[in-house]
């Protein structure tokens, strides 16, 4: 996803890879939509934790207190990642 990004970004401004514009410019495209997903992915997930977390948690353990926004649960999911990175994939 990045080498893409990268790729295109050096040789438009070094052009000593011999790529055409429109490989420079899919190479962009693909890096943008990469990263857009990447953001809508993460906001999908960060409402409906919440939603999960303030609607099923709560109710089911008495120590778990609501999550008042949905940084709670991205920092939550970080956590996650950061203790058991083969959680996510």
């Amino acid at each position: 996803m990045f080498k893409e990004g990268f790729t295109a970004a050096i040789s438009s401004i070094t052009n000593e890879t011999g790529e055409t514009r429109a490989e420079t410019r899919t190479a962009y495209i693909n890096l943008i939509a990469s990263l857009l997903s990447f953001l809508l992915a993460i906001l999908i997930l960060s409402f409906i934790g919440k939603f999960l977390w303030n609607n099923i948690i709560i109710e089911l353990f008495a120590f778990a207190k609501p999550a008042r926004s949905i940084w709670h649960i991205l920092g939550l999911f970080v956590f996650v990642m950061l203790i058991n990175p083969s959680a996510c994939c």
